[in-house]
């Protein structure tokens, strides 16, 4: 079986990880077009050994990919086409018109808590898939909440396949030497509490929201430290510096690029916290610090609070003081026990998210396609 992955970049994002994971599985199988210039995720698809095309596209998605991805389909001869996200769904669908006899499936990778809050163009491609959605095979979700929620839009609820993210369980570890070491570089004394914020620059990510309510946790005299990560987050003139400096947390508060070694800081914090208002399926951040043996506290937003199960935390919304209130709690239990909590949050990971069994999933799901 040969499956062709279409996705419209290949940046550091979630979608684009879960992708570069399958791919390392059965790279033998596995191909990817990306319709934009490809991205930092490129260089892992490389290394896993699969072959990647692109568009070309530099700053938009726009149709001048459509020679490049018809010449792929005529060079692979892929048995299936798998789309990533909604342009990436939207150009799968293309590929039966360039020359692709094969199946396509959807990947869909994001929750619509509230349509007002999207992008005038994702809305439009949210609809456009709702159109459409009846092309695939199946579609994929990430998350049940995704499932339902696009179902209301008029995706076919018989051709939902709900998926979980799945993560390399010997790459994303406990290792008391990262720990020690990456506190130490911080300058994060053994007392202090080190929270970790990691994702991208985006106001569905919260960041200025959380920085609100950390300012309310300094003042309440707790002993705390934050370390963010993610694009466009430690951009001296970006909206996230920013707001650390107008808050004057500046000693409580460290920014960090993103890195391509998540790895050797995930097992250095006390606490993960993903403070999203929207969007957000299945957060890959979350299962990566939790198989890292990191409790997470997160927002109910997708399915977020399914995978943390019983060994993290919810806060049933984003808002400042109910994230400082729910931190604050969090705080309070110690060391110890957020350690504890950390043991059973790796012991959940290896139960429900390693990557072989899910990318077993994924394979099963499209060799029953090829089949139907």
């Amino acid at each position: 079986m040969k499956v062709l992955h279409v996705i419209a970049g290949l940046s550091q994002g979630g979608a684009e990880r879960q992708l570069a994971n399958l791919v390392s599985v059965y790279p033998e199988e596995s191909a990817v077009f990306s319709l934009k210039q490809p991205g930092v995720m490129a260089d892992e698809i490389r290394k896993a050994g699969a072959p990647i095309y692109t568009g070309g596209v530099r700053r938009s998605v726009s149709p001048t990919w459509i020679p490049a991805l018809r010449g792929a389909i005529r060079e692979l001869r892929p048995d299936v086409v798998m789309g990533w996200m909604y342009h990436g769904n939207l150009a799968a669908s293309l590929t039966q018109r360039l020359g692709h006899r094969g199946p396509v499936v959807w990947n869909v990778r994001h929750s619509v808590h509230d349509m007002r809050r999207e992008k005038v163009s994702t809305r439009w491609v949210i609809r456009a898939g709702a159109w459409l959605a009846r092309s695939p095979a199946r579609v994929i979700y990430n998350s049940e909440t995704a499932a339902e929620q696009h179902e209301r839009f008029g995706y076919p609820s018989a051709k939902r396949v709900v998926l979980p993210n799945g993560f390399d369980l010997a790459r994303f570890k406990p290792d008391p030497d990262a720990r020690n070491a990456r506190r130490a570089g911080l300058g994060v004394t053994p007392e202090r509490f080190l929270l970790g914020v990691v994702g991208r620059a985006h106001p569905m990510k919260n960041h200025l929201g959380w920085l609100k309510a950390l300012r309310m946790l300094v003042d309440e005299g707790l002993l705390v430290h934050c370390v963010m990560a993610g694009t466009g987050v430690a951009e001296p003139d970006g909206p996230v510096a920013t707001a650390v400096r107008e808050a004057a947390l500046e000693s409580n508060v460290t920014l960090l690029a993103p890195t391509d070694a998540p790895e050797s800081l995930y097992p250095a914090l006390d606490l993960l916290v993903m403070p999203s208002l929207w969007g957000e399926g299945f957060p890959n951040v979350v299962g990566e610090a939790m198989a890292c043996g990191v409790p997470a506290l997160v927002t109910n937003v997708g399915d977020a609070w399914r995978v943390v199960g019983n060994t993290g935390f919810v806060c049933r919304s984003g808002a400042t003081d109910t994230l400082s209130r729910r931190v604050t709690e969090i705080v309070q239990l110690g060391h110890e026990e957020l350690g504890r909590y950390g043991q059973c949050a790796r012991r959940r990971m290896v139960k429900y998210y390693g990557l072989d069994s899910i990318a077993e999933w994924y394979r099963k799901t499209l060799v029953g396609v090829l089949g139907a």
